[in-house]
């Protein structure tokens, strides 16, 4: 078996001390470019492999990050987590994972297992407005980045997609293609990506000079495809003229478009109709059924766990970081015709 090579074999092949081999390694201390770049090379060359223990004793760090989800298996989790510890891998940092599953007891027992365990840093995935002070109200030594959160006040480290940027870009995009009635349809008031996708949404109708049509706000309800189907009876017995329409999500979008075929309304023909949070990508097919947004969960995790180690690392100041959902043009909005097998 062929010997491990070690970190004097790194310092003796590139011809440097061994300080300046690990600080080479670590991105810490002076060391030149040019050095710096020789001593990664000779390491991947000899296929080296730092010692994780050793490494601890000499900087004080375990290189240990806890994830903490509220729920891990959930549809917007699960994505969080993956593209969360991806990142985490691929720089040789170690995660331990643990789900709540939506119990605030087993956050609080799992928060004191995490902290025994010497972790650097904590990021936290859920979408619970009242988990920031759950977790901060343990007074964690450590750094806590939040995944997915617009609740969390910007004195706190967050990564979350952009709702306001969608709600702005689906209104440009209805009213891009002359559609002049456009409704929001969208889920309880006081949540906090409700609020912000509102928030988008009016304001690009008010720079445009339009009214929401309706009644001239949004269109309350909740996440559940019951509701889409409710708030489009509602609105073909209201009378109004509505000629496009902005879903809070993609379960929304599907109860309006089953409910307005049923009534012989043709989409996007006669309504037009964007959701949100890509729920149709799976589907096989060379156009896609529906406009929506994609908010690019992977993405999100990713990046919470890149500014986690930016914190650990002593870099980044507290605030929001987004990342912008992908907007995914389908036919909901740009024709032909949708038929109850395009999408239901």
């Amino acid at each position: 078996m062929a010997k491990r090579a070690s970190m004097s074999d790194v310092a003796r092949v590139a011809g440097v001390s061994l300080t300046t081999a690990s600080r080479a390694l670590s991105g810490g201390g002076r060391v030149s470019a040019e050095t710096r770049a020789k001593v990664i090379e000779t390491a991947e060359r000899l296929q080296f492999q730092p010692d994780m223990i050793a490494r601890s004793f000499v900087t004080g760090r375990s290189f240990i990050v806890g994830v903490l989800a509220e729920k891990a298996h959930g549809r917007f989790s699960m994505p969080l987590i993956v593209g969360a510890t991806n990142y985490l891998g691929r720089e040789n940092i170690a995660a331990v994972t643990l789900d709540a599953h939506g119990t605030p007891r087993a956050l609080h027992e799992y928060l004191k297992r995490l902290r025994s365990r010497r972790i650097d840093g904590l990021l936290v995935v859920g979408d619970d407005p009242n988990r920031a002070s759950l977790v901060l109200s343990e007074d964690f030594a450590v750094p806590v980045v939040f995944a997915s959160s617009s609740a969390t006040p910007e004195t706190d480290y967050v990564v979350a997609p952009d709702n306001r940027g969608a709600g702005r870009v689906a209104a440009e995009h209805l009213i891009g293609l002359g559609r002049r009635h456009i409704a929001h349809v969208t889920a309880a008031v006081n949540d906090p990506a409700v609020g912000a996708r509102v928030e988008g949404f009016t304001g690009a109708m008010r720079s445009a000079g339009m009214a929401i049509a309706m009644g001239g706000g949004p269109l309350y309800g909740s996440y559940l495809q019951r509701w889409g189907i409710d708030a489009a009876e509602s609105i073909i017995e209201s009378g109004q003229p509505v000629d496009a329409i902005f879903a809070a999500n993609d379960e929304i979008a599907i109860g309006l478009f089953a409910t307005f075929h049923r009534h012989g309304i043709r989409v996007p023909d006669d309504i037009a109709i964007v959701g949100y949070d890509n729920r149709l990508a799976g589907v096989r097919r060379p156009d896609h059924p529906l406009s929506t947004f994609d908010p690019e969960l992977p993405t999100v995790g990713a990046r919470a766990a890149e500014r986690l180690l930016a914190v650990i690392g002593g870099a980044g100041e507290p605030g929001i970081d987004y990342v912008q959902p992908r907007f995914v043009e389908g036919r909901s909005t740009m024709g032909p015709t949708l038929e109850p097998y395009d999408i239901l």
